[in-house]
């Protein structure tokens, strides 16, 4: 595309046309231009910057709108219902306590010291020394716990995941006083009752020194602390000294059941049972069916889920200690139970108890845990000195018509190398090793080899004398 021609006269006269206007805009006949003329330069400025000028609100005034408007966007409002069926009020003996924040609905439960928790009063669990607390949690604060300063705590929430999105629509924390055990619930109506019920809930936990929960480490604790912070209330709850019952729980009783969830170990190993309770999985939707309708029929049983809960907490921390510190007292039904509690008395450096649990859990084991029983047991014999009991394990092993890897016969090689400086012997069992190796076990082979030609050497050396 070639230059664009222009058009002199056209634009001569569209310039001329244009000072001609300007001309006639500043006409002095017009009284406003004359009046403008006159003015100063500075004047003329003010006046036209002072057309398209407009206010700007103070920053704090924005601020202030902002947050205003971010107040009404946060603030819980009320579920539209259906129909009232039958209010909680009605169904559950509790009471609207009122805070600087609205209402909260409150249940108190007392039990007294005599009540049986499982296969124990409330009493005896209170007096159970708790002194290996400390060690179960790896966590020093716990050294002196006395239960009469602990909260037991256990939620209800409306999702499984956790998140932002989760709500904590009811709480129970349970506490000893000196003439029993009281369980506090606090249950949240609607959402607009959370910041009033977590107030309450802050107030309670600041009177006490720890916590006991059931996978309240990972669970609880962090979807509690997150519905104060959006609800804008302090706590502390992360930093206080919390027993986890959970963890324990599984370094004694895996493998015993089926699983280390709360609800099994209540019915099979403290001899609880629940009388028409609900799934964990349903209360959710039991609740998002609540709000929508009012009916409080079926959340009367996530009470009862929620209260249960805490009385089993109760009942398995006094299993635990029970079990650890008497455990012929406590009667663990199962091999696999003194095998667990035998390895945690020698981690923690009990090695008479580990001994004890150890030989218990091999008269009442299975065969297929045998064999590790065995070989926990003859290493205590052997780091206590007790060599000779150590031996016979490590033989009776090797009786075995399918041993599972070659452990008694190393232990029988050093035994013998070592301790009777009886080479013939020690090289049978290094030979033994080597031809049982299987192909998953070639990592095996060098210090076998190095063993062997060791034993040679000093074999030799013998008869060389």
């Amino acid at each position: 595309m070639g230059p664009v021609k222009r058009n002199p006269k056209v634009e001569e006269g569209s310039r001329g046309q244009g000072v001609r206007q300007s001309s006639e805009a500043l006409e002095p006949s017009n009284p406003q231009n004359l009046l403008f003329l006159k003015m100063d330069l500075k004047e003329r400025l003010n006046r036209l910057t002072s057309v398209s000028k407009t206010q700007v609100e103070p920053k704090s005034e924005i601020i202030a709108d902002l947050k205003e408007r971010l107040d009404r966007l946060l603030k819980p409002r009320e579920v539209y219902r259906r129909k009232t069926f039958s209010p909680i009020e009605e169904l559950v003996e509790g009471e609207v306590v009122w805070t600087p924040y609205g209402e909260s609905f409150q249940k108190k439960t007392f039990y007294p010291l005599e009540f049986r928790c499982g296969e124990m009063t409330l009493s005896e669990i209170l007096h159970i020394p708790t002194y290996p607390a400390h060690l179960l949690s790896r966590d020093d604060r716990l050294k002196e716990m006395d239960l009469q300063k602990g909260l037991f705590l256990d939620i209800e929430t409306t999702g499984l995941a956790g998140g932002t999105g989760t709500f904590v629509f009811m709480v129970g924390l349970g506490f000893f006083q000196e003439n029993g055990f009281l369980i506090h619930q606090f249950f949240m109506r609607d959402y607009s009752e959370e910041k009033a019920s977590l107030s309450l809930i802050g107030e309670q936990i600041k009177c006490f020194q720890f916590l006991v929960t059931f996978n309240g480490r990972y669970y609880d604790l962090p979807l509690l602390e997150t519905r104060f912070i959006l609800s804008r209330l302090s706590t502390n709850i992360r930093e206080m000294p919390n027993f986890d019952l959970l963890y324990p729980a599984r370094k004694i009783w895996k493998g015993a059941y089926e699983n280390c969830r709360l609800v099994t170990l209540e019915s099979q190993l403290l001899g609880m049972e629940r009388l028409d309770d609900i799934p964990s999985e349903w209360i959710p939707s039991l609740y998002f069916d609540y709000l929508q309708s009012g009916d409080g029929r079926r959340i009367q049983q996530v009470f009862y889920h929620n209260q249960m809960d805490i009385l089993s907490m109760v009942s398995l921390i006094g299993r635990i200690h029970l079990v650890y510190h008497d455990p012929r007292a406590a009667k663990p039904r199962k091999g696999i139970e003194h095998f667990a509690l035998g390895r945690l008395f020698w981690e923690h450096g009990d090695r008479e108890k580990a001994i004890s649990s150890f030989e218990i859990a091999l008269q009442r084991c299975e065969d297929d845990l045998a064999w590790e029983v065995m070989r926990w047991l003859s290493m205590a014999f052997k780091r206590t000195g007790q060599g000779e009991k150590a031996c016979s394990l490590w033989e009776e092993m090797a009786t075995w018509p399918y041993p599972k890897d070659n452990f008694p016969y190393i232990e029988l090689a050093k035994y013998h190398e070592h301790r009777l400086k009886n080479y013939e012997k020690a090289m049978f069992y290094v030979e033994e090793a080597l031809k049982r190796l299987k192909p998953d076990q070639q990592n095996e082979t060098k210090p076998l080899l190095q063993r062997r030609c060791r034993i040679e050497r000093k074999r030799n050396g013998n008869a060389s004398r």
